[in-house]
């Protein structure tokens, strides 16, 4: 018997028809999830839109916020908090498919409960993220692989990888206490991202503050990315010709600077550079 509570939560920026229409597709994909709430904070040109959306498919579920302050993300979602009394957050990302029935997400809730598990990355689920753990001993259940992530195995990650990765990721089904605590933390004090985006959520492998933690990895695909590679040729809906290429995935344009100052630019040691970057981050 199914007994695991979950709120479905997510602080989005729709701000134009595409992103409305992978929201929508995303949306039907798991609409069926048994989340006892949905609360959703909707920003940009297309918030009436989808706020009559969810709505209308949601109804007395649907705990809609309209909030965008100056202060940024973190500060915003701080004023969510009271509607989340789960003990899981599913955090949605809106161009991210499931894969499954939704009714396997009650067998997967359940079963990180019985555990005792923290965090489960829902998507972006192929060799490059799973080739991680190989090096670790797992817990099996019917559905997930579960791994003890502390310091020591974070270590053995990263010896065998060279490289760096997360240990905890925005797309993710959360422990509700875990979610809290990144929301009410100032972590870290040297933003890496600028404030009105929820990207200093994630926590990378040297963020070791926040370990231990008992992971979550599924047997299975559960969501995917409609159109981030996110590194893996071909791992994409779009790239497997599994959905429509609307409209191809953009790279961020090099903001035109002044010759004088990328002359400048040129003599500042790089680690200088990006402390610098990372300070206006705060204003």
């Amino acid at each position: 018997m199914h007994n695991t509570s979950l709120v479905v939560f997510a602080n989005f920026r729709i701000n134009n028809e595409e992103r409305y229409l992978r929201l929508k597709d995303s949306f039907f994909s798991f609409k069926d999830i048994s989340a006892e709430k949905w609360v959703i904070n909707i920003r940009g040109s297309y918030k009436e839109q989808t706020k009559n959306f969810l709505q209308e498919h949601l109804q007395g579920k649907f705990h809609h916020y309209d909030i965008e302050s100056k202060k940024g993300w973190f500060h915003d979602t701080k004023k969510m908090l009271k509607d989340i009394d789960s003990d899981f957050v599913f955090f949605w990302i809106e161009d991210h498919i499931s894969m499954i029935k939704v009714s396997k997400y009650d067998e997967i809730l359940d079963e990180m409960k019985e555990n005792h598990c923290d965090h489960l990355c829902y998507s972006f689920w192929h060799d490059g993220y799973k080739k991680r753990f190989i090096f670790l001993e797992a817990k099996e259940t019917s559905n997930l692989n579960i791994y003890q992530m502390n310091k020591k195995n974070v270590k053995i990650i990263k010896k065998n990888i060279n490289q760096e990765f997360y240990i905890i990721s925005a797309v993710s089904i959360i422990s509700s206490k875990l979610f809290k605590k990144i929301i009410l933390s100032n972590h870290p004090l040297l933003k890496r991202w600028p404030k009105e985006t929820p990207f200093d959520f994630e926590k990378k492998h040297h963020d070791t503050n926040w370990l231990p933690l008992r992971m979550s990895i599924s047997k299975y695909e559960l969501f995917a990315s409609l159109d981030d590679d996110n590194s893996i040729d071909g791992y994409s809906l779009q790239s497997r010709g599994l959905y429509p290429r609307r409209e191809i995935r953009k790279v961020a344009l090099k903001s035109k600077k002044s010759f004088l100052i990328r002359c400048i630019i040129l003599f500042i040691p790089k680690k200088v550079l990006n402390i610098l970057k990372r300070i206006t981050y705060h204003f």
